[in-house]
């Protein structure tokens, strides 16, 4: 059905791009940022509804915090939060308290009350990662220069499971630095432990996660900083996969990952490390189309899948990254592959694949003890982030612009899939809402699975024009 879609040409958008099985409930602007989009920069947001899904929060580059009723649209709280954008944002398990994770100056983490908005307290990380230079007006990504939490999530019994991450180009020793730290904090603020137990770490602590009740914990460590007092620090190794007991923050096992040669000279991830809900699995997709299957319990490597790694095509080897990652409620992996891609390891005479790669923009169902490929959906546009329900059944996926030949494919919006239904990728697909704009990664689905959370960002064609609206919306699966 989607794909059909390409082949109606000349026609309005509105007559091109038809939704299904969503509708939009309630939508809310979010600002003028066009001058960032005709920039060229997608400027951040993240989603989160809450526990009991009553309540849906957002936040913005920006710096806005607004937290609605689900349901109707009505706002509840607004903040702004000064010099800052907010990262992330998540609820207690009672719903009583917000947290969010700021991207700035001190790379705090603080807690509010509902509905009052009252702080009651904030956990300043840059006392560890450094504190950050504000960036000067009109520096776009200054900010991602500064220390900022890439993960929050929160704990059955109420903890905080905490990333926070510095990396930045220090202009007088003209190197890259960078200092990363995982903290367990509990619901009033107070370090439980941290991780490296004594201070921060010398490399870029990129993504984290655990399962529901903290037991397990994991981590992937890239980057190392390239100023030498940095390296006495200690610290995971470059290049390696960690995983933790997440009671104590004692570290379980490393395992070093090795470039694909002769591909790649370094692995490179995203948001692609998860850990199972029992504890037993985690996760890791790589950028040169390795899933890493690991075993927690035995402290090894259970699987190594080669989704998208390098084929020849013209003569040239054209790979696609593995860059989103979860596991369902139903124990199994869902992970979305990229667009095709050179590797970036090698020193080649064109800028573009001879053709596309055959596991590119697609969404992988996989077996974590077997390994086995259970279903699978290839997109004919690109796809971007994952969330999933409590229950198992909602899956929603993200779309986005990709270069296709000389021609650019726009077509926007999100992706639903029933995860319950029987049959593969296609059967499963049961909704689609477009978008004139990007939508942002970061999407969520609400508890039930009846709502679906995204954020809409204006996005420029190759002469400047911009299509969409900077806007949350929220959908509804229909019946």
């Amino acid at each position: 059905m989607i794909l059909a879609l390409f082949l109606l040409p000349r026609m309005s958008f509105a007559e091109r791009f038809r939704a299904f099985g969503l509708n939009l409930l309630w939508e809310h602007p979010l600002g003028d940022i066009s001058f960032h989009v005709r920039a060229g920069h997608t400027p951040d947001s993240f989603v989160r509804f809450s526990p009991d899904g009553r309540l849906l929060a957002v936040g913005t580059l920006k710096g806005d915090l607004l937290v609605f009723e689900s349901l109707t649209g009505k706002l509840v709280l607004r903040k702004k939060i000064p010099e800052a954008m907010v990262k992330r944002v998540a609820f207690s398990p009672d719903a009583k308290r917000l947290y969010y994770g700021e991207q700035s100056p001190e790379g705090a983490v603080c807690a509010l009350e509902l509905p009052s908005g009252k702080t009651l307290w904030c956990f300043r990380t840059a006392g560890d990662l450094l504190r950050g230079e504000p960036p000067l007006p009109g520096d776009l990504y200054g900010i991602y220069r500064l220390p900022g939490i890439y993960r929050l999530k929160i704990l059955r019994d109420g903890d905080l499971l905490v990333l926070g991450i510095h990396s930045w180009y220090d202009r007088k020793l003209r190197i890259w630095r960078r200092l990363s730290r995982l903290y367990r904090l509990s619901p009033k603020g107070k370090i439980r432990w941290a991780y490296p137990s004594d201070g921060p770490a010398p490399v870029n602590i990129i993504y984290a996660d655990s399962d529901p009740s903290g037991k397990r914990v994991a981590l992937v460590a890239l980057l190392p900083s390239e100023y030498k007092e940095d390296l006495s620090l200690k610290g995971p190794p470059p290049q390696s996969f960690v995983a933790l007991d997440g009671r104590t923050g004692r570290k379980l096992f490393h395992f070093t990952l090795s470039p694909l040669k002769p591909y790649f000279d370094r692995v490179s991830a995203w948001e692609s490390v998860a850990v199972s809900r029992d504890g037993r699995f985690a996760i890791l997709g790589t950028t040169d189309g390795r899933l890493f299957v690991f075993d927690l319990e035995k402290k090894s490597l259970h699987r190594l899948l080669t989704l998208a790694t390098p084929i020849i095509l013209g003569g040239f080897p054209v790979s696609a990254s593995l860059g989103y990652g979860l596991f369902g409620p139903d124990g199994l992996i869902y992970v979305v592959s990229g667009e095709s891609t050179l590797p970036y390891g090698l020193p080649l005479a064109v800028d573009r694949p001879a053709g596309p790669h055959p596991a590119a923009r697609t969404l992988f169902a996989v077996d974590p003890k077997t390994g086995a490929i259970l279903w699978r959906f290839t997109s004919p546009v690109k796809l971007q982030g994952l969330s999933s329900d409590a229950t198992g059944r909602t899956l929603a996926v993200c779309t986005g612009a990709f270069r296709k030949e000389a021609l650019r494919v726009r077509q926007f919006g999100v992706l639903v899939f029933d995860l319950k239904k029987e049959g593969g990728g296609l059967s499963k697909l049961v909704g689609y809402f477009p978008t004139a704009g990007t939508c942002f990664f970061h999407l969520a689905v609400s508890p039930d699975g009846h709502l679906i959370a995204a954020v809409e960002t204006p996005w420029r064609d190759e002469i400047g024009r911009l299509y969409g609206k900077h806007r949350l919306l929220v959908l509804r699966r229909s019946p």
